[in-house]
């Protein structure tokens, strides 16, 4: 059995970012996939509330432009192949910690990303190949890395992701209780990365009769208590 060592600060929050960008680019096209088929089904206008979501300081003027956006386009933060990019910059630096096989996932996702951009369209089946590269990351993570910490770290990043784009596209009460209970469980293997106070705070908010995500207040509050509780 391969014993827990110490990580460094930097390690750990290698860690936690590979984490939020990898879930983040799975999110990503899980909500252009559904954007996308709305779109080609006669609801053009289907993409203005996720453009605002994923892409409020990018201005894309149709449809189109923000599909293409949204997945090529390097300078806009939010799109597909700067998260894979940023994902690729920590798991490089990380290939010992999580094996060549894991890294292999992003790295074939970056070679398609790059052959898909070249044609300058949406290819939905190239990118359902990203789409399912990305859960393959996660499977194999948890099959190869034996140090429960760093897959623990890699894991937290991935829930605060996955809540946080929940949070931002409104889903229901259900799915981000239940996320944010598997969080938790992360969280209360590494207690030393968790702010308690913000923690207590959120515990109070994420509760049946409290949420409320059309409250904005409420739905501000949570998503920034979200991003700050972790202290990687």
């Amino acid at each position: 059995m391969v014993k827990n060592s110490i990580i460094s600060a930097s390690k750990a929050n290698q860690l936690y970012w590979l984490g939020r960008y990898q879930e983040r680019v799975y999110m990503t096209l899980h909500l252009m996939h559904k954007c996308y088929d709305q779109m080609i089904d006669g609801n053009p206008e289907s993409y203005l509330p996720l453009r605002d979501m994923l892409a409020p300081t990018h201005y894309y003027p149709n449809n189109e432009e923000f599909a293409l956006g949204m997945v090529y386009d390097e300078n806009n933060p939010s799109s597909v192949f700067s998260a894979l990019n940023r994902a690729m910059d920590n798991a490089i630096l990380l290939r010992e910690d999580i094996y060549t096989e894991t890294l292999s996932y992003i790295e074939l996702s970056i070679s398609l990303m790059k052959k898909c951009k070249k044609e300058n369209k949406i290819n939905i089946t190239l990118l359902q190949y990203i789409t399912d590269w990305s859960l393959a990351f996660w499977g194999s993570a948890e099959q190869r890395i034996y140090n429960t910490r760093i897959l623990s770290i890699m894991m937290i990043g991935r829930h605060v992701e996955y809540i946080d784009m929940m949070l931002r596209y409104n889903y229901d009460f259900k799915r981000i209780s239940l996320a944010y209970k598997i969080l938790k469980k992360y969280l209360n293997e590494l207690p030393a990365s968790v702010d308690s106070d913000i923690a207590g705070q959120l515990d109070a908010l994420i509760v049946e009769e409290a949420f409320d995500l059309s409250n904005e207040e409420y739905k501000q509050k949570v998503t920034t208590y979200i991003n700050k509780m972790i202290k990687i």
